[in-house]
């Protein structure tokens, strides 16, 4: 153990970002995400338009339209959420993104507050991903199952 290990915040912990069913990525409908081609993936069926922040970290990307943000977790690793399907088209609209780039955030907390039934009225896939586009530490998920945001998804 070195001298400064102590001090070292080695939480591993994360949240679900949303409220819905825990999908695995083969599910979801865009390859890019169900083949995994961005990193480990799994997704979200959500029950409503709130998403908060899966890990301790600092928001490394905090996308201008609001579908998407990447934090770099305690834990080393690189988290992209990605809220929706093809939802970048909105161009912003139905999105209100919470987040600044560089600003340092705690599991938990609000992140994005998503108009769902605007998506859901132009034809767009509401499913939310989580990828782990820089692992530097194994994850390992809780069974596919209905969660609540700010459950624990990892084991």
């Amino acid at each position: 153990m070195g001298l400064f290990d102590k001090f070292k915040k080695k939480d591993n912990t994360i949240l679900s970002p949303v409220s819905g069913m825990l999908i695995p990525a083969s599910e979801i409908s865009d390859p890019v995400f169900s083949e995994e081609m961005m990193g480990q993936t799994i997704g979200f069926i959500p029950d409503d338009g709130y998403i908060v922040c899966p890990v301790d970290g600092m928001v490394e990307v905090a996308f201008p339209t609001g579908h998407a943000f990447g934090i770099k977790g305690v834990d080393g690793n690189g988290y992209l959420v990605h809220i929706g399907i093809d939802t970048v088209s909105l161009e912003g609209k139905g999105f209100n993104a919470l987040l600044k780039q560089g600003e340092k955030v705690k599991a938990g907390q609000p992140a994005v507050e998503m108009d769902i039934n605007l998506v859901k009225e132009t034809g767009l896939n509401t499913t939310t991903i989580l990828i782990i586009t820089e692992k530097v530490k194994d994850v390992h998920y809780i069974d596919f199952k209905h969660v609540n945001k700010g459950d624990k998804i990892n084991k």
